[in-house]
């Protein structure tokens, strides 16, 4: 009996880690002064959230750039603090190439890649 409780708990944690592995995907977080990017190139699912020391964000303009990509998008004129953005990438699983995020707002500009 206590043979069989050890290898079903092996066997749970056996399939546990498997689970943890598919499911952390490639999530990956890159950062620069300002801003903290996060990116699923499997589903192409992103995050952009700003952790300056601004109170407000300005006519924010982003471009997404890589191998077969180019996608823009922008905020409303004036947001607050804390700010954060999501969106699609298309096609980020199809590339192993880098994929740049360019973000610019109040007379500024950052690039975060992800190699």
């Amino acid at each position: 009996m206590k043979y069989i409780k050890v290898l079903l708990i092996l066997f749970v944690s056996f399939l546990f880690s498997l689970l943890v592995a598919c499911g952390a995907d490639d999530i990956k977080h890159e950062k620069s002064e300002h801003w903290d990017v996060s990116l699923q190139r499997s589903t192409g699912s992103f995050s952009i959230f700003y952790n300056g020391d601004e109170t407000q964000i300005k006519d924010l303009v982003y471009e997404i750039t890589g191998t077969n990509i180019d996608q823009q998008g922008k905020a409303s004129a004036e947001q607050e603090i804390p700010f954060n953005l999501s969106g699609t990438v298309t096609d980020s699983d199809k590339t192993k190439d880098p994929i740049e995020f360019k973000i610019s707002w109040n007379n500024k500009i950052e690039t975060v890649t992800f190699e």
